[in-house]
């Protein structure tokens, strides 16, 4: 009986032992991954190891644990980041870049700020003060003309002051600059304007040929209307010449041929005779029947008697 409870006793003592011994080498193994590097860390005794370690199985004491930096580089973005230029007019843009903390300074990384979250914050942090730093060199007409310039002041201040924290950057990307809207509508304003006056300046020569050619034409239509009207007025006057002279002439036929009645070398009429002369022929003359009452008795001559 008692060796019986021996052997049990002895049993249980192993398997305490083994299992023991199992959670020690589990606790005791670290791996770490190709996009990982790592400091050991004991946390019982609270020490840090020197060296760095890349992708692989590891083994230490037990209760170690890594403190892991990304072996890659990361991503670091600034979405709809207002800043004020030179102008102070409020500017906001997008920025991604790439960063990777030195694996060679990483004990000192750790040492400042225990985790690579805390170290990232910072990051960030120094990153939106380098944005606001380029930000404030450049106008907004260099943000639209001269971007790849702000481009590559935006890289070495970032380049500055991420060296400070032995930290690399690369592959920056600004786009999406956004100015503001009441910019954006006097801007356009201005550049419709500048668009108006180049194309006045272009279509100046043939406005001006189009004047001189309207100009001509008037001239033109002025002295044919010039030329109408003096040969319309000579026309008249010769025409009214003409009338003139014509009216004349039968008058003058009239008078001749009423001097020839009166007069004693002619038909000598008296002046009864003439005036029924007349009479006659304005009943002669007449289109309609005329009828008049002479007095009696009627003369047959009227004939002056010498």
């Amino acid at each position: 009986m008692g060796t019986k409870n021996t052997c049990i006793g002895i049993s249980i003592l192993l398997v305490v032992i083994a299992v023991i011994s199992i959670s020690l080498i589990v606790t005791s193994l670290k791996k770490l991954s190709s996009d990982e590097v790592g400091l050991q860390y004991n946390t019982i005794q609270k020490t840090l190891d020197d060296e760095p370690k890349l992708e692989g199985l590891y083994t230490g004491p037990p209760g170690y644990e890594f403190i892991i930096f990304p072996n890659t580089f990361t991503t670091m973005g600034f979405y709809d980041l207002a800043c004020l230029n030179s102008d102070g007019v409020d500017i906001r843009l997008n920025v991604q870049y790439q960063y990777k903390a030195h694996s060679t300074y990483m004990k000192k990384l750790i040492l400042e700020f225990k985790t690579f979250k805390i170290f990232k914050e910072v990051l960030s942090n120094i990153g939106e003060a380098a944005l606001h730093e380029a930000c404030s060199h450049f106008n907004t007409t260099q943000f639209q003309t001269e971007r790849g310039a702000f481009q590559e002041f935006l890289i070495k201040t970032l380049h500055d002051r991420y060296n400070i924290l032995h930290c690399s950057v690369t592959d920056l990307q600004v786009n999406n600059i956004v100015r503001p809207a009441a910019y954006e509508a006097s801007i356009r304003s201005k550049e419709r304007a500048r668009e108006d006056i180049r194309v006045a300046r272009s279509e100046e020569p043939r406005r001006l040929t189009e004047a001189d050619t309207e100009i001509l034409q008037a001239e033109t239509q002025g002295k044919i209307i010039m030329n109408k009207a003096e040969s319309d007025a000579r026309i008249n006057h010769n025409k009214a010449t003409a009338e003139a002279e014509a009216i004349r002439a039968e008058f003058q036929k009239e008078a001749e041929a009423y001097a020839f009645l009166l007069n004693s070398n002619g038909l000598g009429l008296t002046q009864e005779g003439f005036i029924s002369y007349l009479g006659s022929r304005v009943i002669a003359a007449a289109k309609q029947p005329v009828y008049i009452n002479l007095g009696t008795p009627a003369k047959t001559s009227y004939i002056a008697k010498p």
